[in-house]
């Protein structure tokens, strides 16, 4: 393998500059990138876990075949980009390309969901009147499959320890003419049949949530006592519940009478092959599912989703990867910073530090 007097960088330029996009690997794969490229080795990407050091690549078929290299030595698992029909296979855990548009314009991508699509089971679930509720870091797109599925057929409400029964049901506002009542999200939603997205439900205080109780259940009605001229609302056809949390996060507490009432229950994850395919450098999920790998394990408290991951794309279009890197290090919370600059640091090869100005 020829030595090379140069720093990873200046080797991740050299194949930017032939392959006509940004790749940063580390400095050891590089070193064996630019050997196999030199060597017109033609390879495909692997996984790769540079932590661990796990390797999986796959050689030339005819170096396969003569089971050496052109040198006589084994081949290098050599791994070089993927040429624009491989990339789209990266993508196990998502319908092929399928996408549905969200209220604010952005595109949400399919995700299986067991034998089925993620959109289809909610839809199919509101039809069947099987509410739903959703548990998993932020960032794992939990919000956006729930708006993909509706549309602008949604109510929403975000929870917090401040959340008053008010917010779900309504309450009088001043008006110049004095007081006037206007209904909440959760009674705007079962007099119109629409779905209401309760977003971290769990913040919520479960005296507060009894509120959703009659209307989840075979009664499927509520009765607005702050308000006895409102009377007695009943849901109508189309009027669903989703509800979604972090359980992790200081203060959660759902009450077994909710959970019961939620048919469908899971855990969303972030996809990370979704991620690759949306344009995120291949080493920084790589990172990024290390760090969730320590945070299931409680080595840290904060792990990269996928709605970093997709932020930290954009901002090294803007302003490349070292000040990407930086600026993701130091939105990290305080206490998990050396554990995350380490993966990070680790991962591109280079001592990487928090931004800082």
């Amino acid at each position: 393998m020829p030595t090379y007097s140069t720093s990873p960088f200046k080797i991740n330029k050299r194949l930017a500059d032939h392959y006509g996009k940004d790749i940063h690997l580390p400095e050891e794969i590089s070193y064996i990138l630019v050997s196999a490229l030199l060597s017109e080795v033609d390879s495909k990407w692997a996984d790769v876990d540079m932590l661990t050091g796990n390797f999986e690549a796959y050689s030339t078929p005819s170096s396969r075949a003569r089971g050496r290299g052109q040198n006589g030595s084994t081949p290098s698992k050599a791994m070089i980009p993927p040429k624009s029909l491989e990339e789209k296979k990266m993508l196990p855990n998502a319908t092929e390309d399928e996408s549905f548009l969200r209220p604010n314009g952005e595109k949400y991508y399919t995700r299986k969901w067991g034998e089925h699509v993620d959109v289809d089971v909610l839809r199919e679930a509101r039809e069947s009147g099987l509410y739903s509720l959703f548990y998993g870091p932020p960032g794992t797109g939990k919000t956006a499959l729930v708006e993909a599925a509706f549309g602008t057929n949604l109510y929403t409400i975000l929870g917090s320890g401040d959340t008053e029964v008010s917010d779900l049901v309504g309450g009088y506002i001043q008006t110049p003419d004095g007081f006037s009542w206007v209904d909440g999200p959760l009674i705007k939603a079962a007099e119109e049949g629409k779905v209401l997205l309760i977003d971290e439900v769990g913040l919520i205080d479960p005296k507060v949530l009894s509120v959703v109780y009659g209307l989840m259940d075979g009664r499927r009605e509520y009765t607005v006592t702050a308000n006895p001229e409102r009377g007695t609302v009943k849901a109508q056809a189309g009027f669903f519940i989703v509800a979604a949390t972090n359980p992790h996060a200081p203060g959660v507490n759902l009450s077994e009478a909710l959970l019961s009432r939620f048919a469908i229950q899971t855990e969303m994850t972030t996809d990370w092959a979704l991620a690759k395919k949306l344009g995120v450098e291949r080493l920084a999920v790589t990172a990024a599912q290390n760090l969730n790998k320590r945070l299931e394990s409680g080595d840290v408290s904060w792990a990269p989703q996928l709605r970093e991951l997709l932020a930290f794309r954009d901002v090294t279009e803007k302003f490349g990867a070292r000040f990407a890197i930086q600026n993701l290090l130091a939105s990290a919370p305080e206490m998990d910073r050396p554990v995350v600059s380490d993966v990070f640091s680790r991962a591109f090869g280079e001592s990487m530090l928090p931004s800082r100005i």
